[in-house]
């Protein structure tokens, strides 16, 4: 009998160390859902993390500026993160909510062209940095808006931002012709400037 008790003992010993890594792994994604650097020290990137997580990374990354890209589902009632938004302000950090827009429009430019261009005015001023932009999962709103910022401040091409964006999670981007669509054809300030000052617009 004790010999059954020693491989019982074992037995549940040996599950508890196999179930340790994802549990953990669990326990990371719900903490700090989805948090990585886009560029250290000015951008970073998440999808809703617990308060607990939250609190952690802006003190650890001094995080200065939160950036939502969440909202009520039914107008007038509060957002899902209206508690986050408390405790930022109460932190005294600077806090935005660029509520979900569509991507598309018949012609002109669609109803997301008003939250980008405040999303460029914001990573414009220094003051803010270091910044964290956020919606629920943390890869497909704040996944596009980071591919902006590739294309904007890195440079990067069109191809390239499209190609990270795919990459660190959003698995429907090729079907999703709204989002890929105004990725595809956005063109960064600076290539405007340079094709503006080109000889004969050239």
């Amino acid at each position: 009998m004790p010999r059954v008790f020693g491989w019982m003992f074992g037995l549940i010993i040996a599950s508890l160390i196999a179930a340790a890594p994802p549990l953990y792994h669990v326990y990371l994604n719900r903490t700090y859902r989805n948090f990585r650097a886009v560029r250290p020290g000015v951008l970073y990137r998440s999808g809703q993390m617990s308060r607990a997580g939250l609190e952690r990374i802006i003190h650890d990354y001094g995080i200065r500026c939160v950036i939502t890209l969440r909202d009520a589902d039914v107008p007038g009632q509060l957002p899902p993160d209206w508690e986050e938004e408390e405790y930022c302000l109460k932190e005294e950090l600077y806090y935005f909510r660029l509520s979900p827009k569509c991507w598309w429009a018949p012609e002109g430019d669609p109803p997301a062209a008003e939250n980008v261009k405040q999303f460029l005015e914001i990573i414009d001023n220094p003051k803010y940095y270091p910044i964290l932009i956020h919606c629920f999962a943390g890869t497909h709103r704040s996944g596009a808006y980071c591919a902006i910022y590739r294309m904007e401040y890195d440079h990067w091409s069109n191809q390239e931002a499209l190609t990270e964006l795919h990459s660190n999670g959003y698995d429907h981007l090729y079907e999703e012709e709204d989002v890929r669509g105004y990725l595809e054809h956005y063109v960064p300030r600076w290539r405007r400037n340079s094709d503006a000052k080109a000889p004969n617009g050239q």
